[in-house]
């Protein structure tokens, strides 16, 4: 369950983070306003109403203008009008003043227009030095507004600012939280069946709440591989049975066939051509009986059909039995054999099935014998060390076609091209990964072919 735990920290680290994201992305967003469009961009004027009102200068005669570093025009660019009135509410210095408005103002009005409007026109009054600078926009281009807050209220909600973001997060989080926690338990049973799947076992989980359609699909996978293994164990059981068959009615017409050829190879009254004939047949049926054992043999080594008789013993005795039959057998009368181990593969210890293994050895044997007619020296090399015993079985023939070795080697065989016969090593190459070790084979150098079995030692060695 450590891998749905880290799913729903995500989720609700994911949820929080959302959260936040969407708060600063609302403050940044303000600030963004504020700061790019700001008062003097939001007004559309070229100089603050303040640094106007502070402009302002009295010539000696008692004229008001504004400074002399700007026109009037580029000072009030924006505005519509503007009016300077002392303090009896007099106009004493106007610009594009609107004739309606050029006259003397109560306090009543000026009280009024500086909070509202003068005539549909939004103002903005500054009080300077020589009066108060009273300055309209037209009619529409700006809303006023003029309120007033208790303190009491204003500080409650700076107070409650802190509270209130805490319970955004609340009203985030706590939501996907809870459905973080429903989907975690219906994810349980999702991730148990897929342990009972991956272990092949049926599954049959409920199909309920937001995972229905998953565990929908999980239940049509554990069924469909149900009856898909029912189907293969039905033809693996066929095909063991059809060779068991094959191997066991064989045996009565080969067994006449190695007795006739017999006799009449070992008939003085026949010629010599006869004889000759004689024994060949005796060789192809001994060959035929060679491949229908190793049929046999390959198919139980992979459906697990055959056991294995594990005893320890020396692996020296196993491998110098081995090239003693095989030059004795007649094989290698073309081949020389040169045989060399270590004084570490001479003591080491293997916990194997020493019929198999024999086996295996004859295979890599006969295999360069019977690969090169006309003869090749073959080496058997072993040696022991980091708890691996490596016997390597090399000769000088013709080495393996480029298709076998591919093959062996585990790429795809091309379908357009026969498929290699490559039973017997096939064969030791089983019979290595039933031992928990393994074959490499290559092409030796300069050339030939060459092996190299790999098996683990026992946990203790021979003295």
């Amino acid at each position: 369950m450590r891998t749905l735990g880290r799913l729903i920290r995500r989720y609700v680290l994911a949820g929080v983070g959302i959260a936040v994201g969407i708060l600063l992305l609302n403050l940044a967003i303000f600030l963004g306003i504020v700061i790019l469009v700001g008062y003097r961009q939001a007004l559309h004027l070229d100089y603050f109403p303040s640094d106007i009102a502070e402009s302002f200068t009295r010539e000696a005669d008692g004229t008001l203008h504004p400074g002399s570093e700007h026109t009037p025009e580029e000072w009030f660019a924006g505005f519509a009008w503007a009016m300077m009135l002392d303090d009896e509410g007099n106009v004493i210095w106007r610009y594009r003043l609107p004739a309606e408005l050029d006259h003397p103002y109560t306090t009543r009005e000026v009280v009024s227009f500086s909070r509202w409007y003068l005539e549909d026109y939004p103002v903005m009054c500054y009080l300077t030095d020589y009066g108060a600078l009273v300055m309209g926009r037209e009619p529409g281009s700006l809303n006023r507004y003029n309120f007033y807050m208790s303190s009491e209220i204003s500080n409650t909600l700076l107070s409650a600012i802190r509270p209130v973001l805490l319970a955004d997060l609340l009203v985030i989080v706590l939501p996907c939280a809870l459905f973080a926690w429903a989907l975690h338990r219906r994810l349980q049973g999702v991730e148990s069946g897929l342990q009972e799947l991956a272990a092949g076992r049926p599954v049959q989980i409920r199909e309920k709440g937001a995972t229905a359609a998953l565990a929908r699909q999980l239940n049509q996978t554990s069924e469909h591989l149900r009856r898909q293994e029912a189907i293969i164990a039905r033809r693996d059981a066929a095909r063991t049975d059809w060779i068991a068959g094959v191997s066991h009615d064989i045996r009565t017409p080969l067994s006449l066939i190695f007795g006739y050829a017999e006799r009449l190879e070992q008939d003085p009254a026949l010629p010599p051509a006869q004889r000759a004939c004689a024994g060949a047949i005796r060789a192809q049926g001994q060959t035929i009986r060679d491949l229908i054992e190793d049929l046999n043999l390959t198919s139980k080594l992979e459906y697990g059909a055959q056991p294995l008789r594990r005893a320890r013993q020396g692996a020296a005795p196993l491998l110098r039995q081995a090239v003693t039959d095989f030059c004795n057998s007649g094989q290698g009368e073309h081949c020389g054999v040169e045989f060399a181990l270590t004084p570490a593969a001479e003591s080491a210890v293997l916990d194997a099935d020493s019929a198999l293994l024999r086996r295996a050895f004859a295979n890599l044997l006969g295999n360069s014998a019977r690969h090169n007619p006309g003869g090749c020296d073959i080496t058997v090399r072993a040696d022991a060390a980091d708890g691996w015993l490596e016997i390597t079985f090399a000769d000088t023939g013709a080495g393996y076609p480029p298709a076998v070795l591919a093959v062996l080697n585990g790429a795809e065989p091309d379908p357009e091209t026969p498929a290699p016969h490559i039973l017997g090593l096939h064969i030791v190459e089983q019979i290595a990964r039933a031992h928990g070790g393994r074959a490499v084979f290559a092409q030796n150098t300069p050339r030939g072919a060459r092996c190299l079995l790999s098996l683990p030692l026992a946990d203790v060695q021979a003295p």
